[in-house]
């Protein structure tokens, strides 16, 4: 109250009488009003009240969040495009930020790349024989699939090599069936009820497709396409380590058996894949990995006289030992099917079981065949099979 009295009494007193005085002292003051409102005080601060103050504590929470929440959506509905211009180098950094493509993973947890399902079905859909598809890049199953308008296990059931993975290469070629089902070869009795009940397919679909009326007509070997069919369903026995046995179901396969010519020391290579481990002191097999999980097959023929699944087994996991009759034994361990039984002769090249991760798998090896060598009842190394 002092200096407003004091600068009063200057101006009053012909201080700021003066053109230039009354310019200085309003220019202060002006400035002072405006520092007035820059300088934070805790006087002014304290007398603040938020909008939202008065409300009771729930629905101003319920304010909050539906604020952010229509913050967010504006956020997420903003297109960022490429950048355009400023000068060679420039623009192609920036990346569009689309929703449009969508990731998926495989049972390891790795992504896939689920391409957008865009486009027509154009292909003729009145085919009656399989067709030919080379993939070219950017293609997946599911746009394969969709373009065809055929289910993706239609088209893997006659594409055994893709796996379970849904890995294609630029430059495979596929083979397409006319409609959703399972190719089946006729066995020796079949009946056209026989069959569907097998393949679990439609009847008078896949009597229309075929142009089949009657089981007259069905002739042993023939191969006829069951419509809305899949693999047969097996059921194998296992040994649990007490001695008794569960019965499991397993679908087989598309392809249980493979004509591989042998290397000149009589063997197949069991399995596809890269050799994670090799056969070395503590480690006395090979560790083959593939994460598309291949079938596993007979090195050689033999007799099944190990078949265990379910249990842990030492480690082994779901594991199988085949007598080859000459004084080897093959040990094929962690698979994470086995389609043969303890007891049953396999030949060369059929299909035992399905690569898997079962038992002790830890670190790198993932999902793998652990493969074994014995020679009279000594483990060798697997590389005198002459077949790596």
């Amino acid at each position: 109250m002092e200096a407003k009295k004091e600068r009063h009494k200057k101006l009053f007193e012909g201080h700021y009488q003066t053109f230039p005085g009354q310019i200085w002292f309003y220019t202060k003051r002006g400035f002072g009003k405006i520092l007035f409102f820059l300088i934070p005080s805790g006087r002014r601060l304290s007398q603040f009240m938020h909008p939202l103050d008065g409300v009771p504590a729930p629905k101003r929470l319920y304010t909050q969040v539906a604020l952010f929440s229509v913050a967010m959506l504006l956020l997420n509905s903003v297109n960022i495009t490429s950048a355009q211009g400023g000068g060679e180098g420039y623009g192609n950094e920036y990346l569009a930020l689309e929703t449009g493509e969508t990731y998926i993973t495989d049972e390891e947890g790795y992504i896939i790349k689920n391409m957008p399902l865009e486009g027509e079905t154009t292909f003729d859909q009145n085919r009656t024989e399989r067709e030919e598809y080379t993939v070219s890049e950017g293609d997946s199953l599911s746009v394969i699939a969709y373009r065809y308008g055929l289910s993706t296990s239609s088209i893997k059931y006659t594409n055994p090599v893709i796996g379970s993975g849904d890995y294609l290469k630029v430059g495979q070629v596929l083979s397409i069936p006319p409609r959703d089902g399972y190719y089946a070869k006729v066995e020796s009795g079949s009946t056209l009820v026989s069959l569907m009940d097998k393949y679990k397919g439609d009847l008078e679909k896949t009597k229309e497709f075929n142009g089949i009326t009657d089981d007259s007509q069905l002739v042993e070997g023939q191969e006829i396409l069951i419509v809305g069919g899949r693999p047969a369903v097996v059921y194998v026995a296992v040994t649990n380590p007490s001695g008794s046995t569960t019965t499991v179901s397993y679908s087989m396969p598309v392809v249980t058996q493979y004509d591989i010519v042998p290397s000149a020391e009589g063997w197949i290579r069991p399995t596809n894949g890269i050799i994670t481990q090799g056969y070395r002191g503590g480690h006395y097999a090979y560790d083959v990995a593939d994460r598309s999980q291949p079938p596993i097959l007979a090195s050689a023929s033999g007799t099944v006289v190990h078949a265990l699944s379910g249990t842990w087994d030492h480690g082994y996991g779901n594991n199988i030992w085949i007598d080859h009759g000459n004084g080897y034994r093959t040990h094929y361990a962690h698979m994470a099917v086995l389609y043969v039984n303890e007891g049953d002769t396999v030949e060369q090249g059929q299909v035992i079981g399905k690569m898997g991760n079962t038992g002790l798998v830890y670190g790198v090896t993932g999902i793998h065949l652990h493969f074994e060598l014995e020679y009279n009842g000594a483990k060798i190394s697997p590389s005198v099979m002459g077949v790596w």
